[in-house]
């Protein structure tokens, strides 16, 4: 894996280089893109007792067949970097492959997307079945290596150990997401550690550090920069998070107790079920545009990707949770006014 992680820039550096012909040329992302990645996992490309291009099987004709022990033991489907291989149409093919000839698991790419896709699981939808997937692009060296990793020809042989374990810390993560007060929590005795050890001539209240702490979190949490993140204006939120917990919020005239911070924005929305203005004729519901939804009649977004965290409503609907806590009461003021209210009727207490 070291060999990758050499790799790894010299091939994002052509990706961008060349992007347009990658683009149009599926042959120059397979060639230039997809064989590099895998001779670097240890699969020999050259080799028809390990790789084998274009052969047929009864679904149709995989871009490659990936064999060990004289098995095959993995599809990859490659499409060109303009064709989105999140549409369900390029998984479902994959899918097809990889449940005809009784292997367990797939790759779809355009070179710079990776889906690993589990070809069958019983009670489970085509969004469901994606395991991981990868931007080449947009994501640290250390992710991209951890999850690509997986088809390795070392680690193939481990893949379902390997994919519960990517469940169990994603599982983690979702936890921390939710509630990132633990995470501040278990961070405070190391940051006052270091204070002792560095500035023992200054003196930290502890409160001090875990707002101090909480702002840098939800800031990570948000996805933005610092300079975004204090010039970011959504609705009156900003002093909400001078509180050290959140108790209960207020509605127009209904108080509504809070265990949850994703609660503000699922009881946000029930209020508009009750007062007959959210309908599963306004579904799906998108809020900031993009392929991302926010509520939907099934728990998934456009790109058929599954809701993060779906929470369902009282009418049966769906809304996708998965947003840090600055992010949910921005989002519970927003659907407010997308159905007429003035978001001056939420408060939280």
């Amino acid at each position: 894996m070291a060999n990758l992680s050499e790799l790894l820039p010299s091939l994002i550096k052509k990706i961008k280089k060349y992007h347009s012909l990658y683009e149009k040329n599926e042959m120059a992302v397979r060639e230039q893109i997809v064989s590099p990645i895998l001779k670097n996992l240890g699969w020999d490309t050259e080799n028809p007792e390990e790789v084998r291009p274009n052969i047929t099987i009864e679904e149709g004709i995989p871009d490659y067949t990936l064999i060990k022990n004289e098995k095959k033991i993995l599809f990859i489907e490659v499409k060109n970097l303009s064709i989105d291989i999140e549409q369900k149409g390029v998984i479902r093919q994959l899918a097809n492959y990889s449940f005809s000839e009784g292997t367990r698991y797939g790759i779809a790419t355009n070179g710079v997307l990776w889906f690993l896709v589990r070809s069958f699981q019983e009670g489970t939808t085509l969004a469901d079945r994606i395991i991981w997937k990868v931007n080449l692009i947009d994501e640290e060296s250390t992710a991209i290596l951890r999850k690509i990793s997986t088809i390795s020809k070392t680690n193939i042989d481990h893949i379902e150990d390997l994919v519960k374990k990517s469940q169990i810390l994603g599982e983690i993560w979702q936890s921390l997401l939710n509630e990132p007060a633990g995470m501040i929590k278990a961070i405070i005795p190391e940051v006052q550690l270091f204070i002792l050890q560095s500035y023992s001539n200054y003196q930290f209240e502890e409160i001090e550090i875990e707002e101090f702490l909480k702002e840098k979190i939800e800031m990570m949490l948000s996805g933005k920069s610092e300079e975004n993140y204090m010039n970011d204006t959504p609705m009156p939120v900003i002093a909400i998070w001078q509180d050290k917990k959140l108790q209960r919020m207020i509605l127009k005239d209904e108080i509504i107790e809070i265990r949850n911070n994703y609660e503000i924005l699922v009881n946000t929305a029930n209020w508009l079920i009750n007062n007959d203005r959210l309908k599963s004729s306004d579904c799906p519901l998108a809020i900031g545009g993009g392929k991302r939804f926010l509520i939907n009649t099934v728990p998934e977004h456009k790109n058929g990707i599954s809701f993060s965290n779906p929470k369902e409503l009282s009418n049966g609907l769906w809304i996708e949770t998965h947003q840090a806590k600055k992010q949910l009461v921005d989002y519970a003021y927003r659907l407010l006014q997308a159905f007429g209210f003035s978001s001056d009727i939420l408060k939280i207490e």
